[in-house]
């Protein structure tokens, strides 16, 4: 499917450069961005685009709303209005010139993408209901033109208009002045579970609740006062006991003076659509509680730094409010030192290898230093680029020091060690010599003293034995347990 092209009419460069950004990265195509109303009008003239979002106030002698005036004569491109007041005059004014919608600054994504979406889709059905309009009304001219020249022909061409009508897979129907059925299709009759002379000459209170047909009275009486094209959307109960959901189009026709004689309407069922909508939504509602509900550190944010989603674990932890914090730009406030190794750990990051696990130190509101470690994922679209990333986080301070204290006990014990081994080889030393004098003389007390020397010599090799063991030791903590760090 090609890709929406979208005009952007904003005078502030940095809100058109954001929305241009914003615009690609929702998948449309951004067909121009211009300051003025001048330059609006002309490059609607020359490119055509699918829709515009025009700013209320701009640069120039033309503002946005007398720019979609001018539009308005030779196109019926979809506007959609950008403001940041939402002054009654000023929407009265706008809403001659038939905008799609508005949009109040600062603008949320989703409410953008959710209008813009809207907006197509209803300038697009307003398209086809023109077209149906058209071939409705050039059929009825050949109509009129074979009555008048074949009276004879008339049954043979309304049974030929109403099996056109029934190969619609839409309910269709067709009302007089009066607000009684003249006419319906086959699936207008599934829809209400009676047959269509049943319903030719009743009313809408006739198969509607209450509500729901007062509801289409009073519109149907609008309308044919007003004339031209009506479009909303409502609940239907199906005769089948479902509440269906309806886009409800409906257009009067006239006579060759241009006096009403009626109303055609179309339904068009997005039960489905909407069905699906709300599944999302309750879905999102369910991941959202469960990610609330998470001791770790969970946050999501575009390329730019924009965050999509934080939960309270992550708020909290670095006193951040959520309206000021979800749909801006936060970077994480990392330690200057780290910050190398935090770029390089990303930029690591790619399609075949897109979770990563990284330690680095950042600084809180209350300004310490604490250590986290955070598990990093990318998504990428088709052409392998990152749109998005997702971290799971989780305080190690305390993990930290812990280490940091083990560390220093085992160098203290290297220590103590070593000295013990110089000690060992100066007491050694002398104590050879005294044996070796003592060994000189066969009196009782040099055998004495040879007796305890070798006493002497005996306890300093047990505790020699020992420094060997202890190396062994300290030899699986540096292999096993890296605890020298």
């Amino acid at each position: 499917m090609t890709a929406a092209r979208i005009l952007i009419v904003e005078d502030e460069r940095i809100v058109a450069e954001d929305l241009r950004l914003t615009l690609i990265q929702m998948g449309y195509d951004v067909t121009g961005s211009v300051a003025t109303g001048e330059e609006a009008v002309t490059l609607v003239r020359e490119h055509s685009p699918d829709l515009i979002l025009m700013d209320i106030f701009l640069a120039g002698k033309m503002d946005g709303i007398t720019a979609t005036g001018e539009i308005r004569k030779f196109s019926a491109v979809p506007v959609i209005y950008l403001t940041a007041f939402a002054d009654k005059t000023i929407m009265d004014k706008a809403k001659i010139t038939e905008p799609y919608g508005y949009i109040l600054k600062p603008y949320q994504e989703r409410e953008l993408h959710t209008i813009i979406e809207i907006s197509l889709y209803k300038y697009q059905i307003d398209q086809q209901l023109r077209e149906s309009e058209e071939k409705l009304r050039q059929m009825n001219e050949i109509l009129e033109v074979r009555v008048r020249e074949r009276t004879a022909d008339l049954d043979h061409q309304v049974h030929f208009l109403q099996q056109l009508i029934d190969t619609i897979p839409s309910p269709v129907y067709y009302k007089d002045t009066d607000l009684r059925y003249l006419g319906c299709n086959r699936t207008f009759e599934g829809y209400l579970g009676v047959s269509r002379d049943a319903i030719i000459g009743k009313t809408v209170t006739d198969f509607a609740p209450g509500d729901l047909a007062t509801l289409t009275m009073n519109k149907d009486r609008y309308l044919l006062s007003h004339h031209g094209v009506q479009v909303y959307q409502m609940k239907y109960p199906h005769h089948d006991g479902s509440l269906r959901d309806l886009i409800v189009k409906k257009a009067t026709f006239s006579d060759d003076s241009g006096k009403a004689l009626g109303i055609i309407g179309v339904w068009m069922d997005i039960s489905d659509r909407v069905r699906a909508e709300e599944a999302l939504v309750e879905s999102e509602k369910r991941f959202r509680a469960v990610v609330q509900d998470q001791s770790e550190l969970i946050y999501r944010f575009r390329v730019d730094r924009r965050i999509l989603f934080a939960n309270k674990a992550f708020l909290d932890y670095f006193a951040l409010d959520e309206q000021k914090t979800v749909g801006y730009i936060f970077r994480l406030p990392v330690f200057p030192d780290d910050q190398h190794a935090v770029d390089a750990h990303f930029a690591s990051l790619a399609p075949d290898h897109p979770l990563g696990l990284i330690e680095y130190r950042c600084t809180r509101s209350d300004g310490t230093i604490a250590w986290q470690q955070w598990s990093n994922r990318a998504f990428f679209d088709t052409a392998g680029n990152v749109t998005e990333y997702q971290s799971v986080g989780r305080d190690i301070t305390r993990k930290k020091e812990i280490e940091e204290q083990q560390r220093r006990a085992y160098h203290q014990i290297e220590q103590n060690l070593q000295q013990f081994a110089i000690l060992n080889d100066h007491i050694r030393n002398p104590l050879a010599v005294i044996m070796m004098l003592a060994g000189i003389r066969e009196d009782d007390e040099s055998r004495k003293i040879i007796e305890k020397s070798r006493e002497i010599d005996d306890i300093l090799g047990k505790l020699h034995q020992g420094y060997l063991e202890s190396e062994k030791v300290r030899m699986f903590l540096r292999t096993h347990y890296d605890i020298e760090g």
